[in-house]
C-alpha cells in the first residue's frame, strides 16, 4: 500500500537551490491517477489517456504549465495556445463576453463548454483550479463528442485537486525565490557588496543569472503600485521577444527592473523601443501617468547602485521640468542635463542670482515686457523661429524684434554658443517655475 505520504505535494532538496516539486493522489475508482506525478505534463497526459482527448493546464494568468501530446486534429485556440505558451488575448476576450470565464470560476465542478467559433474555441470540457475562493489555473479537455458523461467530470476533477496541490506548493517556492532574488536586487541597488566576486558567488548560490552587460530601468507612476499594475507590467514583458528581466522590485510608487537583452543591440533606437513599449503597454490600462528613465549598460554588477541613480536621475529631472526634459530617456543622451540636478543645488547654496538674467528681468518688469519667457521659448523649442512664434502666438518678424532687443539689452548675441549654453542653464536653474509656468498644458 502507497504511504500516505504520496497524498501531499513532496519538497526534494538535492541542494539550497535545486527543487523537484512532486505530487500523488489516492483514487479508488481510477488507478491512472494512483501514482505520483513530478510535472503538469505527465498529468495532462493522463487525462488525455483517460480520456482519449487533448489536455491544456494553464495557471491563473492563462500561460500553459503542461499539455497533453495526443496526436489528433487541433482547434486554432488550442495551437495558438501551445505555441505562444500562453492563451493568446482574442480568445480569453472571447471567452469573458460570452460569459464562460465567468461561469467557469464561479463553478465547483467541471462544466461543457459549447463551441466559441469566433475565437477559434471549439467545444471543451473544463473547470477552474481553485484554493477557497481563490483561482489557481484551469484545466481544458476538448470535447469530440467522446466524452462519458459523469466519467469525464469525475476524471478531470481528480485531476484539478492534483494541480490545485501542485500549484499551491509552486506558489510558495515560486513567492520563496522571488523574496531572495528581490533581496539580492536591493543589496546591488544599496552597495551592500564589497567587491564583484562576492557578488557573483551569491547569484551562484541562488541561482541568479548574470548575463554579461545590463541595464537598470526605473517606471514610476504618480500613484501606489498595485497587483493589477504589477498583472499589467508582467503581460506586457511577455510580449517582449529576446530581452532577459533577470531581477524586479517595487518601492511604493516605483518598479525598478534589471534587464539584459539576449543579442548584441545596433543601436540606442531598441532600447528607446524597448522603454516606449514597456511604458505604453502599462498605460493602456493605467489611470495614472507613468515616467521611466533607463541607466547606460553595464558589464559589471558593483556598479549596480550607480546604474540605479542614472535611471532615477532621468525621473528626478522630468519632475523638474516636465517639459523641456519630456524627450529624456536613456542616460546616455542626458548629456548636460545629468549635471542640472548638481548645478542646480551649487547655485541654491551660493545665492547669488544670474547677472545673465539680471537686465531682462529689469527690463520686463519695468517696461511689462516678456522678453525673459521669448528666450526661454525660444531656447527650449531649439532656436526654431516658426516653432517658437507659433508658441508665443506671435508673428516671426515680433520674435525677430524681441531677439535683437535681446541681443542689445545684454550686449550678448545667441550666437554665441558660450553665452547660449550658459544663459539656458541658469534659465533652467532659475526660472524653474517661470519655466513650468509657461510650458504647462492648456
Amino acid at each position: 500500500m502507497r504511504d500516505a505520504y504520496y497524498n501531499e505535494i513532496t519538497f526534494l532538496y538535492q541542494d539550497p537551490v535545486i527543487l523537484q516539486v512532486g505530487v500523488g493522489l489516492l483514487t479508488d475508482s481510477d488507478p491512472s491517477f494512483d501514482r505520483f506525478f513530478d510535472s503538469m505534463e505527465l498529468l495532462a497526459d493522463t487525462i488525455s489517456e483517460s480520456l482519449q482527448s487533448q489536455v491544456t493546464i494553464e495557471d491563473s494568468n492563462h500561460h500553459v504549465i503542461g499539455y497533453s501530446s495526443h496526436q489528433t486534429e487541433s482547434d486554432p485556440a488550442r495551437i495558438s495556445t501551445i505555441i505562444g505558451k500562453r492563451v493568446p488575448n482574442a480568445v480569453i476576450i472571447g471567452l469573458r463576453k460570452k460569459g464562460v470565464m465567468h461561469q467557469l470560476q464561479n463553478s465547483v465542478v467541471p462544466i461543457r463548454i459549447p463551441a466559441v467559433m469566433e475565437v477559434g474555441l471549439g467545444p471543451r470540457l473544463a473547470v477552474c483550479i481553485k484554493h477557497q475562493k481563490e483561482v489557481l489555473g484551469y484545466i481544458w479537455v476538448v470535447d469530440t463528442g467522446k466524452l462519458a458523461e459523469g466519467h469525464a467530470e469525475s476524471i478531470v476533477e481528480k485531476a484539478a485537486a492534483i494541480a490545485g496541490r501542485y500549484l499551491l506548493k509552486q506558489r510558495g517556492w515560486k513567492m520563496k525565490q522571488e523574496k531572495t532574488h528581490e533581496d539580492f536586487f536591493w543589496k546591488l541597488l544599496t552597495s551592500h557588496y564589497a567587491s564583484e566576486p562576492a557578488i557573483r558567488q551569491e547569484a551562484e548560490l541562488w541561482s541568479i543569472p548574470l548575463p554579461g552587460s545590463y541595464y537598470i530601468a526605473v517606471v514610476e507612476s504618480d500613484r501606489l503600485l498595485d497587483e493589477h499594475f504589477m498583472l499589467k507590467f508582467r503581460q506586457s514583458m511577455d510580449s517582449f521577444s529576446g530581452l532577459q528581466l533577470l531581477l524586479a522590485t517595487t518601492e511604493q510608487n516605483r518598479l525598478i527592473l534589471l534587464f539584459s537583452f539576449l543579442f548584441p543591440l545596433p543601436g540606442r533606437e531598441a532600447l528607446i523601443a524597448f522603454m516606449h513599449k514597456l511604458t505604453e503597454g502599462i498605460a493602456k490600462h493605467e489611470e495614472g501617468r507613468l515616467t521611466a528613465g533607463c541607466s547606460l549598460m553595464y558589464t559589471e554588477y558593483i556598479h549596480a547602485a550607480g546604474a540605479y541613480r542614472e535611471a532615477a536621475t532621468i525621473l528626478e529631472l522630468k519632475k523638474l521640468l516636465p517639459y523641456p526634459a519630456r524627450e529624456l530617456l536613456l542616460y546616455e543622451e542626458a548629456g548636460f542635463w545629468a549635471y542640472l540636478p548638481a548645478i542646480l543645488e551649487l547655485k541654491r547654496s551660493r545665492n547669488r542670482p544670474s547677472p545673465l538674467l539680471f537686465p531682462l528681468k529689469v527690463h520686463d518688469r519695468e517696461h511689462k515686457a516678456d522678453l525673459l519667457k521669448t528666450l526661454a521659448v525660444y531656447l527650449t523649442l531649439d532656436g526654431n523661429l516658426k516653432q517658437s512664434a507659433a508658441y508665443l502666438h506671435i508673428h516671426t518678424n515680433t520674435l525677430m524684434y524681441r531677439l535683437n532687443r535681446i541681443a542689445e539689452i545684454t550686449g550678448k548675441s545667441l550666437k554665441d554658443t558660450a553665452y547660449r549654453t550658459s544663459v539656458y542653464l541658469d534659465l533652467l536653474t532659475e526660472e524653474t517655475a517661470h519655466l513650468n509656468q509657461w510650458f504647462s498644458p492648456v
